[in-house]
């Protein structure tokens, strides 16, 4: 009886972590969201800054664009180490568990970075 309880606790505890890493992409997904919302909005509003007051960006190869893609690709970069950390963690707790759990923070962190490499993609200048 002993046995199974310990088993049962350790089981308890593996849950536990999972569900802390689930956390911490979800987290992690939440603040390059937000840089990469923040690098939009400010391109806009530089953009706009610029072409009311008619005047070239203060240092000539600092445009808003740049600015915008800095932060854009600053949040892709910091998403796609954290989706790469949680693969590594749940790969080593998958050791300590029967039981493998389909994870809708993985897919949603996936999602995001397809659609944020289209963005940047899509925003190149075709010559």
């Amino acid at each position: 009886m002993l046995r199974r309880g310990s088993q049962e606790k350790e089981e308890l505890s593996v849950d536990r972590a999972r569900l802390a890493q689930e956390r911490a992409l979800l987290a992690w997904v939440r603040t390059a969201t937000t840089l990469m919302t923040f690098g939009f909005a400010l391109f806009k509003f530089l953009e706009a800054q610029l072409t009311q007051n008619h005047r070239p960006p203060l240092l000539g190869f600092i445009t808003p664009r740049v600015i915008g893609l800095t932060l854009l690709l600053s949040g892709f970069f910091g998403l796609a180490l954290s989706v790469y950390r949680h693969i590594q963690v749940m790969k080593l707790l998958d050791q300590y568990s029967s039981t493998r759990f389909f994870t809708p923070a993985l897919l949603l962190a996936y999602l995001i970075m397809v659609l944020i490499a289209l963005l940047v993609i899509g925003s190149l200048p075709h010559d």
